[in-house]
C-alpha cells in the first residue's frame, strides 16, 4: 500500500505545482489573427483572462478583423467572445488547455451563409454563436505567456481562426 501511495502523492503534488496559471490570477494579452475565411483577412485583439483556479481560465476578448490590400467593397467586422478553458496536458512550463464559449459578431456577410452555419442566430445587426479553442500555452517568464489557439466557430468556416498572442499577470511575482 505505501508503495502505491507515496508515489500517487508525489504525483498530484508536481501536478498542482505546475499549473496554468496561479488561482485568482488576471491576464491580459494581445492577439494577431488569422482568419481561414478570407485570404487576406487578419484581425487584432484583447483579451482578459481570470484564473477561477489552478485548471479554470475565464476568457473575455474583443477582435477587430480587417484586410490588408481588400477591395472597396471589404467589411471589416468586430467580434466579442467570453468563453472557459481547461487543461488537457501540462508538460510545464507548456500547457495544452480546450474550451468552448460564446461568439458574436456584427458581420453582415453572415446573412448570405446563415442556412450553412452549425448554430448561429441574428438578433439585429448581431450574431450569436459557439465556438471551441484549442490552445497551446508556454510560460516565457513568471508572469509572462505567449500562446497559439485555434478557434473553430459554430457561424461558419468564414470565422474560423488561428490567433497568436501573449498575455501578461500584473499581479505576479
Amino acid at each position: 500500500m505505501k508503495k502505491i501511495v507515496l508515489p500517487l502523492l508525489l504525483l498530484l503534488g508536481l501536478h498542482n505545482a505546475t499549473a496554468q496559471y496561479d488561482p485568482g490570477a488576471v491576464n491580459y494579452g494581445f492577439v494577431g489573427i488569422k482568419s481561414f475565411g478570407l485570404q487576406n483577412e487578419v484581425g487584432l485583439g484583447a483579451r482578459v483572462e481570470y484564473a477561477f483556479n489552478c485548471y479554470t481560465t475565464f476568457i473575455g476578448e474583443y477582435n477587430r478583423a480587417f484586410a490588408i490590400g481588400a477591395e472597396e467593397d471589404y467589411e471589416g467586422f468586430n467580434e466579442l467572445a467570453f468563453g472557459v478553458n481547461l487543461i488537457l496536458f501540462n508538460w510545464y512550463p507548456t500547457t495544452i488547455t480546450a474550451g468552448m464559449g460564446y461568439i458574436g459578431n456584427d458581420s453582415n456577410f453572415f446573412e448570405e451563409i446563415e442556412d450553412e452555419a452549425f448554430l448561429g442566430i441574428r438578433s439585429g445587426n448581431f450574431n450569436h454563436g459557439a465556438q471551441i479553442k484549442l490552445r497551446a500555452l508556454h510560460q516565457i517568464s513568471v508572469p509572462v505567456h505567449i500562446f497559439a489557439e485555434l478557434n473553430v466557430k459554430s457561424l461558419g468556416r468564414r470565422y474560423d481562426t488561428f490567433l497568436i498572442g501573449f498575455s501578461y499577470d500584473f499581479k505576479a511575482r
